[in-house]
């Protein structure tokens, strides 16, 4: 048995058992899953700032959880402070932004980002540039924009992701398409459902799902992130996160 963590940078409590279910839908027979939210932090991450609010909750979490774990997964695309969490453990730390985006490279020439909100267009953007995803045809949000808070309680969501994802295989030349918030977990296989049924036969991947198959992977290899690219921080005081 293997114990995986995902951690929620959010502490929407509905986040949390949406992310549970979804998760233990896919995990594998030899994994102990354990899903758990920061204790304070935003109700939703669509901004940087969100992000920024988030992140020393996440990496007082990750410090809880790290003794128990083979691997842990920080639920949200933006990969909130992965680099952090990859500083001060050994254990394996899976953002599904970058990993999400990297496997769409390879099923693919390229491949776009369908998001909530407009506002995720940047914040896709930014985790790609810093991965060096270079693929990334577009980002694409669905119309209107739909608060990830409200993503589970939207009655036509498929429907407006499908919408987004044709205007991003139309318009942009999207041979992949790449849910692009972990609050849409669950909906890829409905949506690739949906552009097959348009005659687009076409790839649609779940971040969470990435997330959790890559955390599994590593934990069965005993592979890590490389501790010269994310070494351990100093001694010395700091205050706050308390």
């Amino acid at each position: 048995m293997k114990s995986i963590y995902i951690i929620n940078p959010l502490i929407t409590k509905e986040f949390g058992e949406m992310t549970r279910r979804q998760a233990e839908s896919v995990a594998s027979p030899e994994t102990q899953l354990q899903v758990v939210s920061v204790d304070k932090g935003p109700a939703s991450i669509e901004y940087s700032y969100d992000g920024v609010i988030a992140a020393p909750y996440v990496v007082k979490k990750v410090g809880e959880v790290v003794d128990k774990a083979d691997a842990i997964v920080i639920n949200c695309f933006e990969d909130v402070a992965v680099d952090a969490a990859r500083e001060i453990t050994d254990v394996p730390i899976i953002g599904p932004g970058s990993s999400t985006m990297a496997l769409a490279q390879l099923l693919g020439h390229n491949f776009s980002a369908v998001v909530p909100t407009s506002g995720g267009n940047l914040i896709i953007r930014r985790v790609a540039s810093k991965a060096g995803i270079t693929k990334l045809a577009s980002v694409r949000a669905v119309t209107p924009d739909i608060p990830v808070v409200e993503l589970q309680n939207e009655a036509k969501l498929v429907e407006k992701v499908t919408e987004a994802a044709v205007k991003a295989i139309e318009d942009d030349g999207a041979h992949v398409i790449v849910l692009g918030c972990t609050g849409m977990a669950g909906l890829a296989d409905q949506v690739e459902h949906e552009l097959a049924d348009r005659g687009y036969n076409i790839p649609v991947v779940d971040p969470l799902i990435v997330a959790l198959k890559l955390a599994e992977i590593l934990a069965d290899m005993k592979i890590s992130h490389s501790r010269l690219t994310y070494p351990p921080p100093p001694e010395k005081e700091r205050t706050g996160c308390d």
